[in-house]
């Protein structure tokens, strides 16, 4: 069983007038979703986002757990979803927004970015996973220092894994911005997966690109390892971004390994 906390912060920034990004930390399940799109698109799309996520997510333990029971199959105490569960939400979600932008005027054309961690269940136990649709990022924050390990799909990453253009160069790319993968964009979408070990003191860093165009990774780490709640984390990592420019809508999960108990 793997035992986590966590806390959360969000700010519209100081340029924008609305806050088109979600949030979503309950029942070791967090995600951030960054929105896009004209009028109120951008904050629909996130929204429909994370709620899909946790309701598809939420169905479908409780389907399996009912199923087992019926069944006289062992279940989890504390059901947590398949990563096949947990990919095919995201399918859904994509899908869901895809759709209500074809179907509503005035949401054309929206989509949104999504990035999760999970508790997932993984053969007799428990481990964690990762999802990711767009440059919303996690990152992990060990003793060996701060790693992302999402990849950002952006055309300009793209550039840059092709070698065409270089790292001091992607920094100031005037397509820096430009998604090259997101939620709601075609009626199907690829989600990069992982799964991880998990460890007790490892601690998760969930962000919109708000806080990581305004914040350099080390100064990141350098909050992280600053502050013991996972909540302080969070709103010190928003109130540096705001500090350093607050150009966008700034979203922050921190989510901490308490405990890991072998089954």
């Amino acid at each position: 069983m793997i035992r986590l906390e966590a806390g959360q912060a969000t700010d519209r920034g100081r340029r924008r007038e609305n806050n088109e990004d979600s949030m979503l930390a309950a029942n070791d399940l967090f995600a951030v979703a960054d929105g896009l799109g004209g009028h109120r698109g951008g904050e629909v799309a996130s929204a429909l986002a994370v709620e899909t996520l946790a309701s598809a997510v939420r169905a479908a333990v409780e389907e399996r757990t009912a199923h087992r029971r019926r069944t006289f199959r062992r279940h989890l105490l504390l059901p947590v979803p398949t990563v096949e569960e947990l990919l095919d939400a995201v399918d859904l979600a994509n899908r869901e927004i895809f759709a209500k932008s074809r179907s509503t005027f005035e949401l054309a054309g929206m989509g949104t970015t999504l990035c999760a961690l999970a508790v997932v269940e993984h053969g007799d136990a428990e481990t964690l996973a990762v999802v990711n649709v767009g440059d919303s990022r996690v990152y992990r924050c060990d003793e060996s220092g701060l790693h992302q390990l999402t990849e950002d799909h952006t055309v300009v990453q793209e550039m840059l894994k092709a070698g065409m253009i270089t790292s001091e160069q992607a920094e100031v790319h005037e397509s820096r911005n430009q998604l090259s993968r997101a939620l709601g964009m075609e009626s199907r979408v690829v989600v990069d997966d992982w799964l991880l070990d998990p460890v007790s003191g490892h601690r998760y860093l969930l962000c919109s690109d708000g806080l990581t165009h305004e914040v350099a990774d080390r100064d990141i780490h350098a909050a992280l390892l600053r502050h013991e709640a996972p909540g302080d984390a969070a709103d010190a990592l928003v109130d540096l971004a705001l500090r350093r420019g607050g150009s966008d809508n700034i979203t922050v999960v921190v989510v901490d390994v308490v405990d890991v108990i072998l089954q």
